[in-house]
């Protein structure tokens, strides 16, 4: 078995938790998990749609908290779609998983993370 190898403690954020990624945001979804180091979320794409991006934005639907053009780089996009679903509509949309590493944060933005982890987690990710 292959032992964990992330640096920083991944935690569950509440269900209001979302990251908008690309240009326009062309990515939104809901975050699975996030870190000092990095989030991963779920999100639905459109068919022609895979713009990349270099900054994400993390904010909470309901809340006033919005984390603005945080540097990061796309570790990984997979297709999460479940692959029984053969229809129209899978193949005009399909459920990916982004993850992303955070690059040199700013020390306001560090802040910021570090209130997000304490005050908008329900758990840890075992």
């Amino acid at each position: 078995m292959r032992s964990e190898q992330r640096k920083n403690e991944r935690f569950i954020p509440r269900e209001n938790a979302f990251a908008a990624i690309g240009p326009k945001y062309t990515k939104v979804g809901k975050i699975k998990d996030i870190c000092l180091g990095g989030l991963a979320f779920e999100y639905i794409e459109m068919e022609g749609y895979n713009n990349e991006g270099s900054n994400i934005d993390i904010f909470l639907v309901g809340i006033e908290f919005h984390l603005y053009k945080v540097p990061c780089e796309v570790i990984y996009n997979i297709d999460v779609s479940a692959p029984y679903m053969n229809n129209k509509f899978n193949r005009l949309f399909s459920a990916k998983r982004c993850g992303v590493k955070f690059e040199e944060l700013t020390r306001d933005l560090k802040a910021l993370l570090k209130f997000f982890l304490q005050f908008h987690v329900t758990g840890k990710v075992h």
